[in-house]
């Protein structure tokens, strides 16, 4: 999530608070694009931490035995 907060910060920097205007490129939509891909990073990274692989454990029979541990391949989306 860091480095989407980092290209937001930067796209913002750009677009609303340098006001250079070299040859060739518009910072405000180089600016832009930056706070729209630093967006799209904290939703992705927001997205994935809410995802938890499925653990199971099943007790051995002989209490001497170590338990069962199952871990299901599928995802699943926690609700908050």
């Amino acid at each position: 999530m860091g480095a989407g907060i980092t290209l937001a910060v930067i796209g913002a920097i750009l677009a609303f608070a340098v006001r250079a205007d070299p040859d060739g490129i518009s910072l405000p939509t180089v600016g832009v694009i930056l706070m729209i891909a630093g967006a799209l990073l904290i939703a992705l990274s927001r997205r994935d931490h809410r995802r938890k692989v499925l653990t199971s454990v099943e007790p051995a029979e002989d209490p001497r035995d170590p338990p069962h541990v199952y871990t299901e391949g599928a995802l699943r989306e926690i609700d908050d």
